[in-house]
């Protein structure tokens, strides 16, 4: 049976909801709702939760389908959800779900407990930054991006603040509405790379380049610590385009030298993609 190589419990989980749920759910869950309860996974960031206690909480809050089962939340406050053997990443703060298919309860925890995915798989950045700044939220408590980042709000650690957790994602839904499906849940390679390699990458920063300079020839270098790619137009008034494993992108001028550009890009900032429909988009936002 699969378990958690750490595990630290909260709260038991009452034979009552085991009972009322573990017809939805892999036999695995209902294991270890009964040995385990509800608790933090290893070192605090994924939460092992009750099912029953999830549904209240987000009931009229999130849309999600017939026989779903909220199995982990996680200190940024996305949620695991089960529903028909698909696994639901629910991404609040991006507006998006990501979708996990064809995958067993095991497989799920491995990516729970594997460290290489959680840049990749889980978008945990920048939450390290604040918590070792401020702590690991409590179990029913996530850090919150204020303002919301589907307002403007920037995806910058002095941003992160500690919210309730179901208060938190209440707030996003009637401010930013419900998530709709993004893509498949991206993973990482056993060398910590995105597991779809770098053409992916090099190939969403050459159409982008193709907007703003059709015929430009590129260099493409591998950036550091998993963050992607950066295509470099190396002429007066060319530029480069940093690109991220989910695709989103930092466009930087000329003038701008290649480690200030993966500062920023590293720090999250990113142009928006309608820019590009536009002239050249000016560096940095």
């Amino acid at each position: 049976m699969t378990r958690f190589r750490s595990f630290d419990p909260v709260a038991p989980i009452s034979d009552e909801t085991i009972a009322a749920f573990a017809g939805r759910v892999p036999a695995e869950v209902a294991e270890l709702w009964r040995t385990q309860g509800a608790g933090f996974v290893g070192d605090g960031y994924f939460r092992f939760v009750d099912p029953a206690r999830a549904a209240e909480m987000l009931e009229g809050v999130f849309g999600l389908p017939e026989g779903s089962t909220v199995l982990f939340t996680t200190a940024l406050g996305d949620l695991v959800v089960h529903v028909n053997r698909l696994y639901l990443v629910v991404k609040s703060r991006w507006g998006a779900i990501d979708l996990l298919e064809g995958a067993s309860f095991e497989e799920l925890v491995a990516l729970i407990e594997d460290p290489a995915q959680r840049d990749v798989a889980w978008e945990w950045q920048p939450y390290p930054a604040a918590r070792d700044r401020d702590g690991v939220p409590g179990f029913e408590e996530c850090y919150g991006f204020v303002p919301l980042l589907a307002l403007g709000g920037s995806p910058d650690p002095a941003r992160l603040q500690r919210a309730g957790l179901y208060e938190h994602l209440a707030v996003i839904a009637q401010l930013a509405g419900q998530p709709e499906v993004r893509r498949h849940l991206q993973t990482a390679g056993a060398d910590g790379a995105d597991a779809s390699g770098t053409d992916r990458l090099v190939a969403v920063g050459r159409a982008l380049f193709a907007k703003l300079a059709p015929d430009a020839e590129l260099n493409v270098v591998e950036l550091p610590d998993g963050l992607g790619v950066c295509l470099v137009h190396a002429v007066r008034g060319g530029g480069k385009i940093y690109v991220a494993p989910d695709e989103t992108v930092l466009f930087v001028g000329s003038a701008v030298d290649f480690e200030a550009g993966l500062g920023a890009f590293r720090d999250g900032v990113r142009t928006p993609l309608e820019k590009f429909e536009l002239d050249r988009p000016a560096g940095g936002n």
